[in-house]
């Protein structure tokens, strides 16, 4: 090994043994040691350049996590052929781990009675056991986030059983007794006031179970158009970072003191969520809870159904499937092309008025023109005819007792005269309604202009992958086209990150509008859902302006999103805490949005919410919000009886009326109280108010039912908006006891059904399943691979392996730990070491 230069050896590291090797004239062999130093060396420089390789791949290529590693293998285990050939009726098929499972089968059917500004409604599950086995089913849903669920039955052949109210951990103690025993049962939860659970227990084999759900809900009413909405399918929701690090519980105390000193840096983490836990198939991606999409859309090919011999009708066998029917009874006569569905194709018939109606105006009979699959909301509409007035209206309608309790009464008057019947009726249930007037084009125009700073913040997490984000885009560029020289904006981005267009607001000329559009267009959707890290960056702005600076501008911030987030309670605090002088306009964008959570947050924001279902509706809708929020109509709203006592009436604090959308306030009063309402608050800057007499609304509103199921459903979501570490405990309590009262399901109590006698056989063993959902139409998903929502976990995991590994052979090295480490320095320059 002459010849090696010995400088070669001063980047390496003296080793103990060497020297002492050295010292007692025992040299270790010079190629020995040369080869052990370039060893280590290159092992170094390897890890070394793993680390910079992976460094590199991170910026080129990023990665974020995905809930799991599980996907679907659907198109590499089974041959195409052979799959769809074997298609069962109702039966819903899925790859794991190699293995085949089946879902559990299941049809929907919808019947809603519309009766003026209420909508009853009829959900029937039908469960389908096609197995061999014994099953318990699952099946997560949405429902309408105002819905008041108030019963279920159990249907099985020719039992039917009716559902009872509970406290909701009894009535899964219940339940579960039930599905130990092997007696059948159902039980229907709430998760979120839009998410509910159906579970059912010990359906034998060639067995359907039908599980049908009831509730009443309020229609909605804007522009002229009365319409109702059915979501059928949820878009997975996000939970925030700092979330799944307290669900973790790993390192308390250390936890703790990082996140004291994140929320001196980032305010939004003080606002503690106390929303309950949401099962995992409505937060996480895994193909045991989706329908695989690529499935359907290769049955639907007419080309493949010819080779395979597979008929349109079987196509939808692995598809959830809806049918729909509205018996709509107006309160006025409605033409036929005055009923449309956006998202869907419908068949209307035309009705005679029935004796029990609510008006004597014709009726109709809307249904899906076929079977729809489960993956858009279902909205209907029709337009109200109206006479052009320029104050607004008032109408109230009426209930006597309680709904629940008359069945009871009934039940008792067939047996007896028992006093208690009239005693039901001590109280009154109203649904007050302060609309609006249409205004004509003449009068829309205004010469008079408030300049306003305009906050555009535009969702881009994983969850807005596909049609959503194109929809968003399409809003912003539209909200920007109608901005003035003399108004301001600025635009955020948000994901698990918040970028924004300028870190002042802008002017709104075209140079700037330019710069706004070339920002939207370059936006991706990609990542995690951190809608409070946005809102404090949109919100909080104000605080750092000067007062003088923004004084005279109306600022409004307009949050485009899908609300696809778990934590909606922690939000809702957090928009009334830092709200100040701004109001919160909420979008809700896509074929399935979070609208319990865009609709709330209007309300917290004192704004108001809009949906835009489709790409074709961008412009009409953007355009008509935009010239609606310059100037609200009515401000400051009030309620009180005519001797200015005030009524128990929910939402307490009425929000801004704004042009052509009404509030409806639901009141409770004594049945002796008959006095005339008082509707007040300012209009043009001017006092004005309304007085409405409930006498006046007997011809309209003496068939009106389910209005007390209102009250109580709007009294509770109050209640629950205000619930705190400290007083969650009584917020339960009063959330519970109402729940039982008005026969509800809430976030304390639950519906279940039991049946007395045991049908399973002690020794069967019942297998678990889920139905599976489809994701909302639109949604970008490739074969076996489910949309990404989350930070790039995977990515920075396998750096902290590296870096740990990296540092461990370092350790060693210094410690001369690494087998066959040896090494002999050189004595002098003169002294030939090496040789």
């Amino acid at each position: 090994m002459k010849g090696i230069n010995s400088k070669a050896h001063c980047y390496a590291i003296v080793d103990k043994a060497c020297l002492s090797g050295y010292e007692s004239n025992k040299p270790t062999p010079s190629d020995r040691s040369c080869n052990n130093c370039g060893q280590s060396i290159l092992g170094y420089s390897l890890s070394a350049s793993v680390l910079l390789g992976l460094m590199v791949l991170s910026v080129l290529f990023p990665v974020y996590a995905m809930a799991s590693s599980v996907t679907t293998d659907l198109e590499t285990v089974i041959p195409i052929e052979s799959r769809y050939q074997e298609v069962t009726q109702g039966v819903l098929r899925y790859q794991q781990g190699g293995q085949q499972y089946e879902s559990l089968p299941l049809s929907t059917d919808v019947t809603m009675n519309v009766s003026g500004w209420t909508n009853r409604v009829s959900v029937k599950q039908t469960f389908m056991n096609n197995s061999s086995e014994w099953i318990n089913g699952t099946y997560v849903f949405p429902l309408s986030h105002n819905s008041a669920v108030d019963s279920m039955r159990l249907i099985i052949g020719d039992r039917s059983i009716e559902g009872v109210i509970q406290p909701k951990k009894q009535a899964k103690a219940n339940f579960e007794k039930a599905k130990s025993q092997g007696k059948r049962a159902s039980l229907v939860s709430q998760q979120r006031p839009n998410i509910f659970t159906t579970e059912i227990a010990n359906l034998g084999p060639s067995e359907t179970a039908i599980v049908e759900i009831t509730y009443q809900e309020k229609l909605n009413y804007k522009e002229g158009m009365f319409s109702l909405r059915f979501p059928m399918t949820i878009t997975p929701r996000y939970t925030p970072a700092h979330l799944q690090r307290q669900d973790s519980q790993q390192d308390l105390a250390s936890s703790a003191e990082k996140s004291n000193a994140d929320i001196k840096q980032h305010s939004y983490l003080s606002y503690q969520s106390l929303s309950s836990k949401l099962p995992d198939s409505v937060t996480r991606y895994l193909p045991e809870y989706f329908i695989d999409e690529t499935q359907s859309e290769i049955l639907s090919d007419p080309y493949l159904q010819q080779d395979l011999n597979v008929g349109l009708e079987e196509s939808n066998h692995n598809a959830l499937m809806v049918n729909m029917t509205v018996n709509l009874d107006a309160g006025f006569d409605v033409k036929a092309e005055a009923i449309t569905s956006p998202y869907h194709k419908i068949a209307k018939v035309r009705q005679a008025a029935q004796v029990q109606s609510f008006s004597n105006h014709q009726q109709w009979l809307v249904s899906f023109a076929k079977p729809e699959k489960a993956n858009k909301d279902f909205v209907l509409q029709w337009r109200a005819e109206h006479q052009e007035s320029y104050q607004p209206i008032a109408a109230v309608f009426s209930q006597q007792g309680q709904t629940h309790q008359k069945k009871t009464d009934s039940a008792n008057s067939k047996n007896d005269n028992s006093p208690h019947v009239s005693g039901l009726k001590d109280v009154q249930y109203d649904l007050v309604m302060l609309s609006p007037p249409l205004i004509s084009e003449k009068h829309t125009e205004d010469t008079s202009h408030t300049p306003r700073e305009l906050i555009l913040v535009i969702d881009t997490s994983g969850s807005m992958q596909g049609a959503a984000l194109s929809q968003a885009k399409q809003s912003i560029l539209y909200a920007l086209a109608g901005l003035r020289a003399q108004d301001k904006f600025n635009i955020y981005e948000f994901n698990h990150n918040v970028n924004r267009l300028s870190q002042q607001s802008l002017a709104g000329t075209s140079s700037n509008i330019g710069r706004a559009h070339q920002f939207v267009k370059g936006l991706q959707a990609n990542g995690g859902t951190e809608i409070g890290k946005a809102l404090s960056a949109a919100l909080q702005v104000e605080q750092a302006q000067a007062v003088s600076d923004i004084s005279h501008f109306l600022r409004q911030v307009i949050f485009i999103t899908d609300g696809a987030v778990s934590n909606e309670h922690g939000i809702f605090q957090q928009i009334e805490a830092e709200l100040g002088q701004s109001r919160l306009f909420t979008v809700g964008i896509g074929a399935a949005p979070n609208s319990y959570f865009m609709e709330r947050a209007a309300l917290f924001g004192r704004g108001t919410f809009t949906y835009i279902g489709n790409t074709s509706e961008v412009n009409q809708k953007i355009t008509k919000l935009m010239a609606k929020i310059e100037k609200p109509v009515v401000t400051n709203v009030s309620l009180t009886y005519a001797d200015g006592t005030i009524p128990d009436y929910w939402p307490a604090q009425i929000p801004d009326l704004y042009t052509n959308e009404p509030i409806l306030v639901s009141v409770k009063s004594p049945a002796y109280n008959q006095q005339d309402f008082i509707v007040s608050g300012y209009t043009q800057g001017q006092y004005w108010q309304k007085q409405i007499k409930r006498q006046d609304n007997t011809s309209a509103s003496h068939n009106a039912s389910g209005l007390d199921l209102l009250w109580a459903n709007a009294q509770i979501q109050a209640i629950e908006a205000t619930r705190t570490q400290a007083n969650q405990q009584r917020i339960k309590k009063q959330v519970e006891a109402l729940g039982m009262k008005y026969h509800l399901v809430t976030s304390q109590t639950s519906l279940v059904a039991i049946d007395t006698t045991p049908v399973k056989p002690m020794a069967e063993m019942a297998v678990q399943k889920q139905v599976k959902r489809h994701l909302p139409a639109g949604r970008n998903q490739s074969v076996g691979v489910l949309p990404q929502t989350a930070t790039s976990s995977r990515l920075n995991v396998l750096i902290g392996l590296s870096l740990l590994l990296i540092a461990l052979l370092n350790a060693c090295w210094l410690k001369g730990y690494l087998p066959g480490q040896k090494l002999i320095l050189p004595k002098k320059p003169n002294e030939e070491a090496c040789l």
